[in-house]
């Protein structure tokens, strides 16, 4: 049995057992998996059923769908693996695919001879969290966002989580999204073109560089880098 867990900021906010795909996550309420927020697409992704498989496919929303920190068009989901939609994550849990791994392995262990097993088992009780092992080599660069004018003008905003929304709603709003290879502007509400570094920009996510000043609904913000660790 499969099944999704969507949570936001650490807090789990519903299950979905997904053994009837295909699944449409996205804002649209059509969706089995409806997020209504502004940093997920009407028709975000979509799981499929392909044999015994959950396959996931980005349907080419603005801030794109990230599997384990990695964007991607067309994925197999593994046991455990975290899907990040805008700012909300989806982990996939596969209780059948635990049980397989668990059952290879303890076939393996029984199949070889007595004077090796013990060393081979520890070897594999300690790669045995595989996507847990994964996860612990992201890296996530770190920057803030200075405000230049308008409300709270000087202050520094550090861009420390999956998506930070900028802006006035109602009237024009975007997103930074961070991820391990840099961060990201998208519009989300709003004027869909925005100024960056003095030029309008109407290609989105459009990748933000260090020192770049960005014009969002009259106001001015200034992106910043911040030096590795």
């Amino acid at each position: 049995m499969a099944k999704l867990v969507l949570s936001s900021g650490g807090n789990i906010l519903h299950q979905y057992f997904i053994d009837e795909a295909p699944v449409g996550i996205g804002r649209d309420a059509s969706n089995t998996v409806h997020i209504d927020h502004p940093t997920v697409s009407r028709q975000h992704a979509r799981i499929v059923s392909v044999g015994e498989d959950h396959i996931i496919e980005d349907l080419g929303g603005s801030n794109g769908t990230f599997v384990n920190g990695s964007r991607i068009d067309r994925r197999i989901l593994q046991h455990r693996d975290i899907v990040d939609c805008g700012a909300y994550q989806l982990r996939y849990l596969n209780t059948r695919l635990a049980a397989e791994v668990e059952l290879d392995r303890t076939m393996l262990i029984s199949a070889l001879p007595g004077d090796v097993r013990p060393a081979v088992a520890d070897d594999l009780a300690a790669s045995q969290p595989i996507p847990a092992r994964r996860q612990a080599r992201v890296r996530f660069p770190s920057a803030t966002v200075r405000r230049l004018s308008g409300p709270g003008a000087g202050q520094r905003v550090p861009l420390d989580r999956v998506v930070a929304t900028f802006g006035r709603p109602g009237h024009q709003v975007v997103v930074i999204t961070r991820r391990p290879h840099g961060f990201f502007l998208s519009p989300v509400e709003g004027d869909p073109a925005v100024r960056i570094g003095g030029r309008s920009v109407t290609e989105f996510p459009h990748p933000l560089r260090d020192g770049d000043e960005i014009e969002v609904d009259g106001q001015f913000l200034e992106f910043t880098l911040n030096p590795a660790a």
